[in-house]
């Protein structure tokens, strides 16, 4: 069984990246002289530096707090509204002649991912919790057996 933590460790994770990002190169320029000027997400854009950053510190608060489902849909809401604006700037990068976009706005990317991962893992658990039943991968508890006891042979080998 997993670690109760997980969800909230992915998502620390992913804010973390998510609040490095903006740091990054984001986009290469390459000047009509033959210059290459790289520029950064906080030297491109001014208001979504801060809303990365607002994003990447409410999601990390949200993973900290005891988490209800409010909380978890939150940092999944958050996660998903900044990961499309960060979309938004890799589709459709400023409009720059000869311009590429570097690793800076996929690593803000990869830690949407993971900050919408880890909701979900705890959403999932959640569900499992309430609705045990659900788990179709494995018997009701019921319907287990007792188990071997210790020093019982493995009768695994005699099956094959």
């Amino acid at each position: 069984m997993m670690s109760p933590a997980v969800g909230r460790v992915l998502t620390a994770v992913g804010a973390a990246i998510l609040a490095v990002a903006p740091f990054l190169f984001w986009y290469e320029i390459v000047r009509r002289g033959g210059a290459v000027d790289q520029t950064t997400g906080w030297q491109t854009f001014f208001r979504l530096r801060w809303v990365i950053l607002g994003g990447s510190v409410l999601v990390l608060a949200a993973a900290l707090v005891p988490q209800r489902r409010p909380v978890v849909l939150g940092r999944a809401v958050v996660g998903l509204a900044v990961g499309l604006l960060v979309l938004r700037r890799i589709v459709f990068p400023p409009d720059i002649e000869d311009l590429s976009v570097l690793l800076g706005p996929w690593i803000a990317l990869a830690g949407v991912v993971l900050i919408v991962a880890g909701a979900l893992v705890d959403t999932g658990r959640a569900v499992m919790e309430r609705y045990p039943d659900l788990a179709s991968w494995r018997a009701p508890a019921g319907e287990l057996g007792p188990g071997r006891r210790r020093g019982d042979a493995d009768t695994t080998a005699d099956e094959v």
